[in-house]
């Protein structure tokens, strides 16, 4: 430890910048225990010597040196001779006298300015005397440094405003001390002299002096201060201006900053970002994301509980085909003018949004007959004389969907699922179609049994009352994978609390058109979820089964893009998995919602690959994992055959760039194969049945 605590303080650039010390007069072993001693004390020191005139003026030639110790008792060279050739190199240099008796020679070191006198044997002092004039040479060049940035900062400033757009003005005592031309052109004033003189309470209307005065004191009261005031300009006309006070100085005189903010360009660019973000570049209609937020402000509105609306959903059934056939810039076109034709229309409604890619929605309210208007816009969609499509063998369909609220309490996401589920069974009737749905006319469960209406009508309530529960089950990794990876599962609750099994309700849920807005649900509440536990700091991954309803719903990939940023979530963080059988009977939507979702980051796995049957899909769908089929599992442990075909298969996969997950593991002896055979993940209710709860450290400990 140092025997001078008090150094503990002293700067660290100081302490590890090396002294630069030249010693005059002494010789090599004393200038080394100058040095010695400095170095004992922390300090870094570069050591240089000259004991004759001749020496010196070597030393000085080469190196301009800041620190230099004199020992006035040498042979040869008297002080006041190494003083002066020191000073004629360097004025500013930081000069110790060091000799046996210190006192004789007070008075000369007083008059030659020196910066200590010591005692040449007392090396601990000496060394202490360099350290703080090292510290101080560094404090004056460091503020000499920031002198000089600070007189060009106050150049940069005037200079920023004289050409600024704001109006600026500095007042000291009510007088103007300086203005910008932004400012005399504010006030109707050419120059700074028709204003030389002129108080600046007389460019404020009489009834706000009060207040202005009031603002003025606030400034040396609280600093930096914003108000409005009624100005008047050099011609007696009036206006409002929100003025910005602060504190400043000119030329070292405090006064007090005057700002008058342009607002024309900000308000020009706010109202273009606010137009490009909310509405569809190429219909003019809101976008879906700014829709969303104007149907749910709305319903949240208190003014607007007792007030019925209704939604109108317009689908181009044919969109996709038109595409194909016409090419598309031909289906855009086709596109743009439906869009017109929807606007004057639908003229008297709330708001026209493009909901999807070929999907709008009208929202209207109780004055506005819903059901008129959509069979209106049906009625000239059918009759609009599409240019650019006259040749074209398919002509454009529509199905469209009305529901209404009539008041009850219902969420924004409800009343899109019933605009949807109407949007739905028209298309299953037929081409151009109007359906209206509400509670009171379901329409679409009267083919169904009466027990699986009644389960239907549970799903309905679920949807409308979050009456779902989504269970976790951890997909453990064996190759080292620190991420927390989940599969997502869904349960229904009954009223008792009781949970029913996707087994009970996914085919009724079928049958009634219900599995897209389910899988939305899931979705929409999966991403909740995560979102909340990343805030948290975990690196979880949620795995999420889309079902072959989800697959087909062209809406589907923008829903997944809205849930994305409602809750600040990423794509990366979800891997989707389709259903082998799923993903074979509905290709073509398939390849487009992957592509899709590939473009948000996220990642595509497929269930239940058995390798003979699945192999085809890898080749046409951009799959990342691959989970091998529960088929694969069964007397693993004990069938020989089995462990070849599961190596085989998993070494083929990974070849190819796939991640496997081995699911249904059941028991212990099929985890050692499978940490033999080298599969990326394992899943299966040996390791944790599906849980309400996610606790993933706790699981890993529990591993054998």
């Amino acid at each position: 430890m140092s025997a001078y605590p008090e150094f503990a303080e002293s700067p660290r650039d100081a302490v590890e910048t090396p002294v630069e010390l030249l010693v005059v007069g002494c010789s090599l072993s004393v200038a080394d225990g100058f040095a010695n001693a400095l170095r004992n004390q922390g300090q870094a020191a570069h050591l240089k010597t000259a004991e004759t005139a001749d020496a010196l003026d070597q030393q000085l030639s080469n190196d301009s040196c800041d620190m230099v110790v004199v020992n006035a008792d040498a042979d040869g060279l008297s002080p006041v001779e190494a003083i002066g050739k020191v000073r004629a190199y360097n004025p500013t240099a930081r000069i110790l006298l060091v000799c046996e008796r210190p006192d004789d020679l007070r008075s000369m070191a007083i008059d030659r300015g020196l910066q200590d006198l010591i005692r040449i044997d007392d090396e601990e002092h000496i060394a202490l005397a360099v350290r703080r004039e090292h510290e101080t040479l560094l404090l004056r060049q460091e503020t000499a440094q920031l002198k000089r940035q600070l007189e060009e900062a106050e150049e940069r400033s005037n200079l920023l405003v004289q050409s600024s757009r704001d109006a600026i003005a500095y007042v000291h005592e009510g007088m103007y001390l300086h203005t910008n031309q932004a400012y005399l052109d504010m006030f109707g004033y050419e120059s700074a002299d028709e204003i030389d003189g002129l108080p600046i309470m007389d460019m404020i209307d009489a009834e706000s002096r009060g207040a202005f005065k009031g603002a003025l004191r606030k400034v040396g009261e609280t600093g930096k201060h914003v108000e409005e005031f009624r100005c008047i300009t050099g011609d007696g006309n009036a206006f409002n201006a929100r003025m910005e006070f602060c504190p400043a100085s000119i030329d070292g005189e405090a006064c007090t900053q005057v700002m008058i903010r342009d607002q024309s360009q900000n308000l020009a660019l706010q109202k273009r970002i606010e137009e490009l973000t909310s509405k569809d570049t190429q219909t003019g209609f809101f976008n879906r994301q700014s829709f969303m937020e104007r149907l749910e402000a709305l319903i949240a509105d208190p003014q607007q509980q007792d007030k019925g609306h209704a939604l109108v959903q317009l689908s181009i059934t044919n969109y996709p085909a038109m595409r194909e056939t016409c090419g598309f810039g031909c289906a855009e076109q086709m596109l743009t003018e439906a869009a017109s034709v929807l606007a004057a229309t639908a003229t008297t409604a709330h708001t026209i949004a493009r909901f999807g890619d070929h999907d709008f929605m009208i929202l209207c309210d109780d004055e506005e007959p819903a059901l008129e208007i959509a069979e209106r816009c049906l009625h000239n969609l059918r009759n609009h004389a599409f240019k650019g499509i006259d040749d074209s063998p398919i002509k454009p369909t529509y199905s469209i969907g009305v529901t209404r609220t009539d008041g009850a309490e219902i969420t924004a996401h409800e009343l899109i699922n019933r605009s949807c589920r109407a949007t739905g069974i028209a298309r299953s009737e037929g081409e151009n179609r109007v359906i209206f749905y509400n509670d009171q006319i379901p329409g679409d469960t009267g083919h169904l049994a009466e027990a699986d209406a009644a389960v239907v009508k549970q799903i309905d309530h679920a949807l409308a009352n979050d009456g779902f529960r989504l269970k976790y089950q951890p997909i453990v990794s064996l190759q080292g994978d620190t991420r927390e990876n989940y599969s997502v599962y869904l349960r229904m609750v009954n009223e008792d609390g009781s949970e029913v099994v996707p087994d009970v309700f996914l085919s009724p849920a079928q049958d009634a058109s219900r599995l897209a807005e389910i899988d939305r649900w899931v979705v929409r509440n999966a991403i909740r979820e995560l979102s909340s536990h990343r805030r948290d700091g975990k690196k979880i991954i949620f795995y999420i089964i889309l079902s072959r309803a989800g697959i087909e719903d062209d809406s589907m990939l923008l829903w997944i893009v809205d849930c994305l940023r409602e809750f600040r979530a990423k794509g990366s963080w979800l891997v989707f998995q389709f259903r082998e059988s799923d993903l074979r009977n509905a290709l073509t939507p398939a390849k487009e919602l992957i592509s899709g979702l590939k473009k948000i980051n996220c990642r595509i796995a497929i269930n239940n690959y058995n390798d003979e049957e699945t192999n085809g899909l890898l080749k046409h769908l951009a799959i990342d994992v691959v989970k091998l089929s529960p088929e694969l599992m069964r007397g693993l442990a004990s069938d020989a055959a089995q462990q070849d075909r599961m190596t085989d298969i998993n070494r083929r996969l990974q070849e190819a760039g796939y991640k496997t997950i081995a699911s249904g593991v059941e028991d212990a002896g099929s985890l050692a194969i499978l940490w033999n055979v080298g599969v990326n993940y394992i899943q299966g209710y040996f390791l944790q049945e599906p849980s309400s709860t996610i606790a993933f450290e706790e699981e890993q400990e529990a591993l054998p």
